[in-house]
């Protein structure tokens, strides 16, 4: 079959350096991951649903990794303004952050492969990448290649969200044992997420993302959560942080709104 060209993508990435190599960075980050992996089976061996809070989305390789080795067949709800899908051939500017959803499925450093001791976390059919919007050529490849499920923004525009939703809860859901949901926090709108690596347009509203937290934490058994892509230095007044809470409380299945809770201490005051 034919493959895909990009979609339209926003402004919002930076020029990349060339003749950064993959190998940058990459015994520490390997080490990083093995402590979270061993955290995450911990926290799953007392029936826990870790949480994983990060700086940028090569934790997921750790949680991930953890996470098979405690689950007979993990799915993987990747909700992230890019697809994070290259190899280290493919790659422009060789940042391991822009790798670790091909890692998990095997493809990438050795060291940061084995990081799972199946060698892959997932398998490819039990992957959905939601909301992307920037992806790099050889991204586009890998996943057309790997025939794995993506929505990117513009397909939830013409599809609607809860047609897109409901297409990605009956992959992901069908056959999977536990689902991790790993997000990364430049998939929503910078008005309300501007504290971000990589602000933009074109990401999800509140009431979408919400939406999408609400239908993953009813619809479908979430072993694990990622949070990652906060920068406190580009946020206003925590606002990023304060909507990160909301929504990983709603993907806890424990609604919470700072609003409502503000609300709530003003009418019970004097």
């Amino acid at each position: 079959k034919p493959v895909p060209t990009a979609p339209k993508t926003c402004p919002d990435r930076p020029k990349t350096c060339p003749g950064q190599g993959p190998e940058r960075h990459e015994p520490l980050i390997a080490d990083c991951c093995q402590t979270v992996a061993e955290l995450v089976r911990n926290s799953l061996n007392e029936d826990r649903v870790p949480v994983c809070l990060g700086g940028d989305h090569s934790l997921a390789i750790g949680s991930l990794a953890g996470l098979a080795d405690r689950t007979e067949r993990a799915g993987c709800i990747w909700l992230d303004a890019h697809p994070d899908a290259n190899t280290p051939e493919t790659s422009p500017s060789g940042n391991i952050h822009g790798m670790p959803l091909a890692i998990v499925l095997g493809h990438g450093p050795d060291g940061l492969v084995n990081v799972s001791s199946r060698g892959s976390s997932l398998a490819c059919e039990d992957v959905c990448i939601l909301g992307s919007r920037d992806i790099d050529p050889g991204e586009l490849q890998f996943i057309h290649d790997h025939d794995i499920q993506m929505f990117t923004v513009y397909d939830v525009l013409e599809q609607g969200l809860a047609n897109v939703l409901d297409k990605t809860l009956a992959r992901i859901g069908a056959e999977t044992t536990g689902v991790h949901v790993s997000m990364d926090l430049d998939v929503l709108h910078q008005d309300v997420a501007p504290g971000v690596g990589l602000p933009s347009r074109c990401g999800f509203d509140v009431r979408e993302a919400t939406y999408i937290c609400q239908r993953l934490a009813s619809e479908c058994r979430i072993s694990s959560i990622d949070v990652v892509g906060l920068n406190p230095v580009r946020d206003h007044e925590m606002k990023t942080a304060r909507l990160a809470i909301e929504l990983l409380m709603t993907l806890l299945g424990r609604p919470f709104s700072f609003g409502y809770n503000r609300y709530l201490n003003e009418q019970s005051g004097p």
